[in-house]
């Protein structure tokens, strides 16, 4: 399976449902990247914040020019759980890349809180343009249907439970036309869990780890203060504090603090790195060169644990916008 991702966050949560299915998955932001031996080749496009038609060339020219040839046989497109991106333009790429192809878009994600009825998205019961969502400073929502990001050509499913899910999986994987898979990692889910077997994973120690909140989502602050009142985040899981002060460009912001955590990495190495905000995460890894990522599972859902190539180093990430208020507490006791 090739997955596509427009954010590394995102790339990694999918590469993390396959990966606990058995299935190797290799995650890596070089376009040029073919995957070696991986079941799941999963590429993060970066293409959440570009131009539609910009967005639109770089996920066709994935699809067409050299991973579909080598015998891919599924694409999955990952997309924002709260339509967040160029989920149209993309879209309209793939289907253009694969001539023929239907795309099935199965946007719900219930065990976030993301539910879908009658095409409306909700996040907690709250449609999704009513939501703090609204507000993103770069990919502001204003519309809550799902249809107004799908395009023509796109089979929308709703969906409230798991259950749900896992109908349109057996339903798409049945039916060959459906060459192309989009939504977030719910869906991802569930074809894993038909194309591959249940493991146990080993989650590794970390006895030390830089927590970096780079999401300005307040649900990620009100976690980290959580963790701070409860001495969860102290001397040996510590927070980053050498943050950029100021009014900056959010993708300066992102590549600014991967040159400071970097400069702290090389200085004192943890066990494993933490970060929340798909931009942020992907500013980091710039810094250090680009690494392939291998996904080891999900500690959490929506929270992946993957190992760095070439570095002693675990990364924990995940997007700002969800989780419980002790999200840090829990994945610490889950990883000491």
């Amino acid at each position: 399976m090739l997955a596509i991702a427009d954010d590394l966050t995102g790339a990694l949560e999918a590469g993390a449902k396959f990966a606990c299915r058995g299935m190797a998955a290799a995650v890596s932001a070089r376009l040029e990247f073919d995957g070696g031996d991986a079941d799941v080749v999963v590429i993060d496009s970066e293409t959440r914040h570009l131009a539609p038609a910009e967005a639109a060339a770089i996920v066709g020219g994935i699809a067409s020019d050299r991973l579909v040839p080598l015998g891919r046989k599924l694409i999955y497109k990952k997309t924002d759980s709260t339509l967040r991106g160029n989920i149209r333009a993309e879209l309209d790429a793939l289907r253009e890349a694969l001539p023929g192809s239907r795309v099935a878009y199965v946007p719900a994600y219930p065990a976030l809180g993301r539910t879908v009825k009658d095409g409306i998205l909700l996040v907690e019961g709250v449609p999704l343009a009513e939501t703090a969502f609204a507000c993103d400073r770069l990919n502001p929502i204003r519309d809550s249907r799902v249809a107004s990001v799908a395009g023509p050509g796109v089979e929308i499913f709703n969906g409230v439970t798991n259950a749900d899910i896992g109908a349109a999986a057996d339903r798409i994987l049945a039916a060959p036309l459906f060459r192309v898979v989009a939504g977030p990692a719910a869906i991802a889910e569930a074809l894993a869990e038909r194309m591959g077997r249940a493991v146990q994973v080993r989650w590794p120690k970390a006895g030390c780890c830089l927590i970096v909140n780079g999401s300005r989502h307040p649900q990620s602050a009100r976690q980290v203060r959580h963790a701070v009142e409860r001495g969860t985040i102290g001397e040996k899981w510590r927070l980053f504090t050498e943050m950029p002060m100021g009014a900056v460009d959010p993708v300066e912001f992102a590549a600014e603090v991967g040159r400071r955590v970097r400069h702290e990495l090389d200085r004192r190495l943890p066990a494993a790195l933490m970060v929340f905000g798909g931009d942020t995460a992907f500013g980091i890894l710039q810094a250090l060169g680009l690494p392939t990522l291998f996904p080891i599972g999900e500690v959490l859902p929506g929270v992946p644990v993957s190992r760095v190539e070439g570095r002693p180093l675990y990364l924990i990430t995940k997007a700002g916008g969800f989780g419980d208020l002790d999200e840090i507490d829990r994945i610490r006791v889950e990883l000491s």
